[in-house]
């Protein structure tokens, strides 16, 4: 069992890397020559030059020093080391490093806004991989303050809150797609926040199959003038823990179901005689067949069975096409309350101990 702590543990940032990126290559040691200008971020007033697997930047010290401690000792030690007339460009010295690209070009977006950059808390514009690459650098720069905001993004998101889960609160500023929790789930590991874990298993889980096994497709910078693409996939320890969850998650739905629509007939204030428990016996079987909405054989035991009550979704064959207020009002109740325990549930099935999973409920 991993037991959920607020620190900032430093794990390896290539633990992430190693989950979402190929390897990288050996880095070019060279002049101007041997750089590609990066188009965005080669600022003819810059006083620094940063040069990163074939791509040169350069920028201004001072505003990366401002933000990242170990970038200003880096400038301190160049500063204190006169480098030969070949190992600087027009005048500025070069620092080499061994990031990728694409990660320090998302770190430049907030550092030095451009007229088409942005700000973290614009959450349209927000992205995993946006994210993933300012976890990554902050790890090995220490940039607290994007650190925050990162983890801020994803701790609102991938929540512990199951009112906001269902509800869809946690996504009023950002809502990425459910495949983008495999990289959610790197940042969780690198950043010892576990309490993303549950939530972006869960997305992870309810998707076909296929989807699952095939990660997707994300920018890994530019060959020439063409974009390049990387495949984020989980890695196999993970890929078998979301396969056992996802098993767990279609028992417990059945079991939902059946204590559902099978356990208490009507309760006493029901209005048709009884004839209701005979119309959530049919949404029952029907369920089993696939034929609603909500099935039986789903990993989604989070969703709603409401959407099953409504009429069009009734077969023709029921005698009944819908059950009395009083047993529907009855019927969500319990359904909400199910749902409730399955999300309680889930830290657990991660052999997790979350503190504070679920605390709103507790106190409303």
């Amino acid at each position: 069992m991993e037991e959920h702590t607020a620190s900032r543990k430093r794990a390896r940032a290539s633990d992430l890397q190693d989950a979402t990126q190929p390897d990288a290559g050996p880095q070019p040691r060279g002049g101007d020559s041997a750089a590609v200008r990066d188009r965005d971020y080669w600022f003819e007033d810059g006083n620094i030059v940063l040069i990163a697997r074939g791509v040169s930047f350069r920028v201004y010290k001072g505003l990366l020093a401002e933000h990242s401690s170990v970038f200003r000792s880096m400038f301190l030690v160049a500063q204190a080391s006169p480098q030969p007339a070949e190992q600087s460009i027009d005048g500025c010295p070069v620092v080499y490093l061994d990031d990728a690209p694409e990660d320090l070009r998302q770190l430049f977006k907030f550092i030095f806004p451009l007229g088409t950059s942005i700000r973290l808390n614009q959450g349209p514009t927000i992205n995993i991989d946006m994210l993933a690459a300012l976890i990554r650098l902050d790890h090995k720069y220490e940039l607290p303050s994007l650190h925050e905001q990162a983890i801020s993004f994803l701790s609102k998101y991938y929540t512990t809150d199951f009112d906001a889960w269902v509800d869809g609160t946690n996504a009023t500023h950002w809502r990425p797609q459910p495949i983008h929790a495999i990289v959610a789930i790197g940042i969780a590991r690198l950043t010892n926040t576990l309490s993303i874990l549950p939530a972006a298993f869960y997305q992870l889980a309810t998707l076909p199959l296929e989807e699952l096994l095939a990660g997707y497709a994300a920018p890994a910078g530019e060959s020439g003038s063409m974009p390049t693409m990387t495949w984020r996939r989980l890695p196999q320890a993970e890929l078998l823990l979301c396969l056992e969850l996802r098993d767990a998650l279609i028992a417990l739905n059945i079991e939902t179901a059946f204590s559902l629509f099978k356990a208490p007939t009507s309760p006493p204030s029901c209005t048709t005689r009884g004839h209701c428990a005979m119309y959530f016996r049919q949404l029952l079987e029907y369920a089993s067949q696939g034929e609603l909405p909500h099935t039986l054989a789903s990993s989604r035991a989070l969703d709603s069975w409401l959407p099953n009550l409504e009429q069009e979704h009734a077969p023709l064959v029921f005698k009944h096409r819908s059950a009395c207020r009083n047993c529907r009002s009855e019927f969500a109740s319990r359904e909400r309350e199910m749902r409730r325990e399955t999300w309680r549930k889930l830290p657990g099935l991660l052999g997790l101990i979350i503190g504070g999973w679920d605390e709103g409920a507790a106190d409303a």
